[in-house]
């Protein structure tokens, strides 16, 4: 229970354990299911063993799980939360060093693991298999939990630098949620969610979506799109939540002339925007559907701006969701008025997510407000139009440049499948050299200059074009831009 009013994530299983113990709320890859009943019970067993070793609030312990492993995941994530102790979520696509380095970094005491998981060397702490505890006593552990207790360390995703890590408080977890559902989903029809285990995706999928989503959450590879939209037709799927990268994948497959996707009624999109030829096409797929997007940064959740998607206002994120406010911080930190360039600041009044590293907090919180690193403005209707991440900004000799305004230009082209855009630095005058690197979907060679021509204005438009073979990506598809600069940097077209 909670030393306060608010529930956490254990209050959010108990009760619907309770009150539909046979309700499916995890469906895996079509092919097992996980219902309440069951999650809690063996939850609940693998809380008594943890508690045993001498889990509680302040110990952290990681959870390793490969593959489609969500059950043991779910099972495992939820009886850690139940002692009061912290969830380090780790996935075998970081590599043993960064895995390593997490694990030291955080302090973790143990791990939880798949039984085919391969265990970064050197680890002193304990390890078992989630599985192996999930037998044994199954009554409630008596605990109090604070909403101010860490639930998870989570990562950033490594965009603009290595990932750091920041702690999440049971209550930003259930801010402004309960057993009641999520109110934007369907009331009855499963919820399709392709995200990769192991990530900040996974852990609010199972912590929050299958918790308070009213039909059963579906988790599938977010890299088979295929196998995706056949469960979407199969299961009669009305949401889908989708990370760019995955509705990149899923638009290119055209894998609705495949399958019938006509139950979507919703799909929502987070992490970054959508370019608005993908948005436009997404949606021509499944014309029943509202595309939804959800803007916030991962330290300032849950303060969120929520919209709804026109491929013709592609960079207008929405509206401040309720108990968010947003402001738009000029250099001095003062407010700036409607239209003006500035940073992004977000507050709610939920607990903060903190870096585990106290000097970035001081730079990152002010007065309860979230400085993002993200540049945008105002409209005069309270919208906020987004402009960029302020370390992908382009400084040209005729001003600031938005990376994603060129490359929404460059998707446009048929033959792109996926596009990034940086600034390098030019020999003289300290300003930046406007650079695209492209995959192709096919093997010729677009002429791009001429094409984006009449879509940019001149200082936007590329003076480089790089066609490579793949983005690189983090371990939840965004394109890590330091690793193109890195390799760009001496490399002409």
């Amino acid at each position: 229970m909670t030393d306060s009013d608010q529930l956490v994530v254990p209050d959010l299983l108990r009760i619907r354990s309770s009150n539909a113990p046979d309700q499916s709320a995890l469906i895996i890859d079509g092919v097992q299911s996980l219902n309440y009943g069951d999650w809690e019970r063996r939850s609940n067993a693998v809380a008594h063993h943890l508690a045993d070793r001498g889990a509680g609030r302040g110990t952290r312990i990681a959870l390793l799980f490969t593959g489609m492993d969500w059950i043991p995941y779910a099972i495992s994530y939820l009886g850690v939360l139940k002692t009061g102790a912290t969830a380090v979520h780790l996935t075998d696509r970081l590599g043993a060093a960064e895995q390593t380095r997490r694990l030291e970094q955080t302090e973790a005491a143990g791990i939880l693991h798949s039984a085919d998981a391969e265990l970064p060397t050197g680890f002193t702490g304990w390890t078992s298999t989630g599985a192996a505890l999930e037998t044994g006593d199954e009554s409630p552990l008596d605990v109090s939990i604070a909403i101010e207790d860490l639930a998870d360390i989570l990562y950033t995703s490594g965009t603009t630098g290595p990932a750091k890590a920041f702690g999440n408080p049971h209550g930003v977890l259930t801010f402004g949620r309960g057993p009641e559902g999520l109110r934007n989903f369907d009331e009855r029809s499963p919820l399709m969610a392709p995200m990769p285990l192991g990530t900040t995706s996974s852990a609010t999928t199972c912590a929050v979506v299958a918790l308070t989503a009213p039909g059963p959450t579906v988790v599938v590879d977010p890299e088979d799109v295929e196998r995706m939209a056949a469960l979407v037709a199969q299961l009669g799927a009305g949401s889908l939540m989708l990370q760019p990268w995955t509705a990149i994948q899923l638009v290119t497959s055209r894998a609705h002339e495949r399958h019938d996707l006509s139950s979507v009624t919703r799909v929502g999109s987070a992490s970054a925007p959508l370019p608005p030829r993908i948005a436009g096409e997404l949606l021509a797929m499944m014309p029943g559907a509202q595309l939804n997007s959800a803007y916030a940064q991962g330290e300032a959740v849950p303060a969120v701006i929520l919209g709804t998607v026109d491929p013709k206002r592609p960079m207008v994120m929405g509206r401040p969701a309720p108990g968010t406010e947003v402001r738009i911080a000029g250099a001095d930190d003062e407010p700036l008025a409607a239209g003006e360039l500035g940073e992004i600041w977000l507050r709610c009044p939920a607990p903060k997510r903190r870096y585990l590293d106290e000097s970035l907090s001081r730079n990152k919180w002010q007065d309860g407000w979230v400085r993002t690193g993200d540049l945008g403005r105002l409209t005069e209707d309270g919208e906020v139009r987004l402009f960029d991440r302020r370390e992908d900004v382009i400084h040209t000799d005729a001003g600031q440049v938005s990376s994603i305004e060129i490359e929404e230009a460059v998707y446009d082209h048929p033959a792109v499948l996926e596009a990034a855009v940086i600034g390098l630095p030019e020999a003289e005058g300290g300003y930046h050299a406007v650079t695209a690197v492209v995959v192709l979907n096919g093997p010729q060679e677009p002429e791009l200059k001429s094409f984006l021509a009449d879509r940019l204005a001149p200082h936007q438009r590329p003076t480089v074009c790089h066609f490579v073979d793949s983005l690189p990506r983090g371990v939840t598809g965004k394109v890590l831009k330091p690793l193109l600069r890195r390799r760009f940097a001496t490399t002409t077209a």
